[in-house]
This record gives structure tokens, C-alpha cells and sequence, in this order.
């Protein structure tokens, strides 16, 4: 699975500073194998909470990745969703644990993709920008925690979705779940694609079927592999806050996404990305005219 934005490159992207460049050999040894329950580490959530406040934290254990410098071995890590933004705490004393945080209000794309056993969540907000990697079989957790932090964002005050889905959730239904519309479908549009699948060989690659989905709150790009069940085995996805687009385009099979000074791509194919900007370009549009005119109408009187 791949192509969507910059999650993917981020699955294998070079060393970041708290990690080290370990051997083939000594990899073998040090990686982890799925724990038999969660746990939240003491220090990790006294520091996020102190930061941004007490809510869900997901701990990902100290394992390998691969990266462009060969392998490298990742401490413990937290990605925590209090009452104030998200932050992510890393184990690498004696150094600052806490790398970065987002207050809700300036999030602005929220990303993430899988390959095989590994799988990678990006948060960009208007200042930094977070990448919390982790062993895949953790999906169910951190889909959990997604939906928190793209619901207090982008619904501050609303009750948020109790869980992200019942692991029995079909695909068919996953542009209304809340995973994708936080809990509220009615206002919710949507375009699809169905898998492409192999011309000729069953051991060839196959597009992944696609889903755009325009929410009151968010533009959202997913893609999911046919056969499997995407809240228990993981879904690609970008999510990109609806007042913050300013505009939509195409390039080959590609939908690109301008937002605040950023850009997001997924591969969808020409012709659902071509019919998602046609369809959902002139929504947007208006948005931003109404956001002008709401603007301009408070100015004060000459």
C-alpha cells in the first residue's frame, strides 16, 4: 500500500536525531515483538499531560526501521491527545523528551501510511510537524487516537466519537464511519473508485480502492487494499482541514491538495483525482468566498 502524501516517504526517512544506526546482525536482536497488553509508560504521560493536558496516549516500543542510512533502531515512543493539541514524547534522556506538540487550533493535515509490518502517522500544524512510526499490528490504537485529535481539532466543544469502529466495520461503509466523517455522516459527500485489479498475474500489485471524502470539517483521501478489513488491518490516509485548502489540482494520477503554504498528494488515478477536483473544487470555492464575506461584513462603518 502506498501513495498517500508525505507519510510514505516518512516510513523510511532518514535517521531523526534520538535514533541510531545499528547492523543488520544487531537488528535481528533488538526488534520487539507485539505486546501482550498497552501499557503507558509513567514518565511519558506525566510529561505529555503537563504539556498538553491528560487524554489518550499510544505507546510504540523501541524497534528497527528501515531508513535511507540502512537501519536504524527507534527508542520508546508516545503520541499524546490531551484536552489542549497532541505532542509527541521520545525516551532519549538526557536530552528534552518532549519533541514537539500541536495545539488543535493550528493543526492543519493529518497523514498516514503502511507497508507491510511498518506504518508511520504525520501531523503538521502550522509550526511543527510530528511522525510517530510504528509496528502496524498497533493500527486499532492509534486509529483510536486519530479520530480524538482530528475531533477536538476540527470540533472543539462536540462530543467526541466513543470509538473509532467496531473491528467488523466493512469497507463498503468506512466513508461514513467515524474514522472518516468523526461521527457525523449527514453532511458528509463522497466519490469512490473500485480496486484495479492485476491485468494478468494474481502475484502483481493492484490499485487499492479509493475513497475521497468532503466533510463539513475536512477534505479526506483513503485507500484501503481489497480483502481487508481497514479498522482492524489499517487504511492509508490524509485528512486536511477544510478552512485551510486553498486549492485543488491534478498531475498524472495524482490529486494534489494546496493548504496553508503546504501541498498533499495521493494517488487515486486520473479519473476519480480528475472528478474529485472538478466535483469538489467549486465547494471549496465557496467556502472561501463566504469566509471573505463573513470577514469583510464586520469591518467597521465609514
Amino acid at each position: 500500500m502506498s501513495g498517500i502524501g508525505g507519510a510514505r516517504a516518512a516510513l523510511s526517512a532518514a535517521a531523526e536525531p534520538w535514533e541510531i544506526q545499528v547492523g543488520r546482525d544487531l537488528a535481528d536482536r533488538l526488534d520487539t515483538k507485539p505486546p501482550s497488553r498497552w501499557s503507558r509508560p509513567g514518565a511519558a504521560a506525566e510529561d505529555l499531560a503537563d504539556l498538553v493536558g491528560p487524554g489518550e496516549v499510544v505507546l510504540a516500543p523501541s524497534a528497527t526501521r528501515p531508513s535511507g542510512d540502512g537501519v536504524v533502531w527507534t527508542p520508546e515512543q508516545a503520541l499524546g491527545a490531551g484536552a489542549r493539541g497532541v505532542a509527541l514524547w521520545v525516551d532519549d534522556l538526557p536530552y528534552p523528551r518532549i519533541v514537539g506538540a500541536i495545539p488543535y487550533p493550528e493543526l492543519i493535515a493529518v497523514e498516514h501510511a503502511m507497508a507491510g509490518k511498518h506504518a508511520c502517522l504525520v501531523l503538521t500544524g502550522v509550526r511543527t510537524t510530528l511522525v510517530f512510526r510504528y509496528r502496524s499490528w498497533a493500527w486499532p490504537a492509534v486509529a483510536d487516537l486519530l479520530t480524538h485529535v482530528r475531533s477536538r481539532a476540527h470540533r472543539p466543544g462536540a462530543p467526541e466519537p466513543a470509538h473509532a469502529g467496531p473491528p467488523a466495520l466493512g469497507w463498503e461503509r468506512l466513508p461514513a464511519s467515524p474514522l472518516v466523517a468523526l461521527g457525523h455522516p449527514r453532511h458528509t459527500r463522497y466519490l469512490g473508485a473500485e480496486p484495479e485489479l492485476p491485468q494478468r498475474w494474481l502475484w502483481q500489485q493492484s490499485r487499492p480502492a479509493a475513497f475521497v471524502v468532503l466533510t463539513r470539517q475536512e477534505l479526506v483521501v483513503v485507500r484501503h487494499v481489497l480483502g481487508r478489513r481497514p479498522l482492524t488491518h489499517g487504511v492509508q490516509l490524509l485528512a486536511v482541514a477544510r478552512n485551510r485548502i486553498t486549492g485543488l489540482g491534478t498531475r498524472d494520477d495524482r490529486l494534489r491538495i494546496a493548504a496553508s503554504g503546504s501541498r498533499y498528494e495521493a494517488d487515486l488515478g486520473a479519473e476519480l483525482a480528475e472528478e474529485a477536483r472538478s466535483r469538489f473544487e467549486p465547494m471549496l470555492h465557496a467556502d472561501g468566498q463566504r469566509r471573505v464575506v463573513r470577514k469583510a461584513s464586520k469591518a467597521p462603518q465609514a
